[in-house]
């Protein structure tokens, strides 16, 4: 299960950290999704949580693959213009990154229920900041596309920046989870 779970963090890492060359993504999404979807693939016998993830990051990896050739990105000067044709078309890939990060979260904390570490109380709770960062982040938006550039940026990163905390505290908390269960199984 350790190798699993490594593989889970080292999915969400790629998938988290954008570094790009010119226009070539040094670590691509869809080597994350895959990542991820391999690891998931193991621990998908445990419960049904780590089966929604499985799925969800395989449509990920579809979708990233799509976004490839169907949605080229929209720029001007290297900053990223965006309306509401790429809102929406960014919204199933969200959905489903909730989808995979509540399988996830569940998925541990159904897995660890009971445990004495409280590792079944983080997942909970990591759980839930994620999503709550996350739905922050749907609901402002829209509203974001109606403000002047000088105020849209800061709102920008503030959401980015708690969206990025939370997706963190899931990657550290997969990583607990493989040291917890390895001891277990050892």
């Amino acid at each position: 299960m350790r190798s699993a779970c490594y593989r889970i963090v080292w999915g969400l890492l790629f998938v988290l950290v954008d570094l790009k060359i010119e226009f070539v993504d040094v670590l691509p999404d869809m080597l994350g999704y895959l990542l991820m979807a391999s690891g998931l693939w193991r621990l998908q016998a445990l419960n049904g949580y780590f089966r929604a993830g499985h799925l969800s990051a395989w449509l990920l990896l579809s979708w990233s693959v799509l976004s490839l050739f169907w949605f080229p990105e929209v720029g001007t000067g290297g900053v990223p213009m965006q309306s509401v044709k790429d809102l929406l078309i960014q919204l199933p890939a969200i959905c489903l990154h909730m989808v995979l990060m509540f399988g996830i979260c569940r998925g541990i904390q159904a897995n660890s229920a009971g445990a004495e570490s409280g590792l079944d109380h983080k997942a909970r709770s990591r759980g839930h900041m994620f999503m709550a960062a996350q739905l922050l982040w749907l609901i402002a938006y829209p509203f974001i596309l109606n403000l002047d550039s000088g105020d849209m940026i800061p709102v920008i990163f503030i959401c980015s920046l708690v969206v990025m905390a939370a997706e963190i505290a899931v990657l550290f908390l997969v990583r607990l989870a493989g040291l917890e269960w390895t001891e277990e199984t050892e």
